[in-house]
């Protein structure tokens, strides 16, 4: 049987501090528990395990949304809300237009990058119509658009990422099971 003093020396001479090092302190709290079996098999399960846990990056709403925000001007943010996205544009320090959009009317597959308007443009299914509300502050006016842009400074495969980016973030609110494990 391994004794707690073993194990002190063993965690002395490898250096480990066991806050730094989970699995190592793992094995040896299960250890100092007793039992090899148990030990031997919670380690094994931790060494194999725990790199496919940690490795797996999920791109979900709150990193999608984060993603999108760091590519776009400073003019323009986006955010995700229970049923929609909004998107406001400031100027001078306030909000005065805030676009609504509702990701089952929006057209997924023609969002694209505009080198003329240097955005992302996002428009409605045709048979959606204008699905786009747009909140301008200043006139206290609302009104129904086909289309919106996400105004950014992005070029060559930083544009492609960031439409890709929208297109996911879109989709995430068409399908609750949708889960991307690639970067964009």
């Amino acid at each position: 049987m391994i004794t707690l003093v073993q194990i002190l020396q063993f965690e002395a001479t490898l250096k480990i501090n066991p806050m730094n090092n989970s699995k190592i302190h793992h094995f040896s709290l299960i250890l100092r528990l007793g039992g090899k079996f148990v030990a031997v098999a919670s380690f094994l399960t931790l060494a194999i395990f725990s790199p496919l846990v940690s490795s797996a990056q999920t791109y979900d709403q709150d990193y999608t949304v984060k993603y999108i925000n760091d590519q776009l001007e400073s003019s323009c943010e986006l955010f995700a809300e229970k049923k929609n996205v909004r998107i406001e544009y400031s100027g001078g320090g306030e909000v005065v237009r805030i676009d609504y959009l509702f990701p089952e009317s929006i057209n997924i597959e023609e969002i694209s990058y505009s080198e003329s308007e240097g955005a992302v443009v996002i428009a409605c299914y045709e048979k959606a119509g204008k699905c786009i509300e747009r909140d301008v502050v200043k006139r206290d006016s609302k009104l129904l658009y086909n289309r919106t842009n996400l105004a950014t400074g992005c070029s060559g495969e930083d544009c492609e990422s960031l439409v890709n980016a929208v297109k996911h973030l879109l989709l995430l609110f068409t399908d609750k099971h949708l889960e991307r494990t690639e970067p964009f």
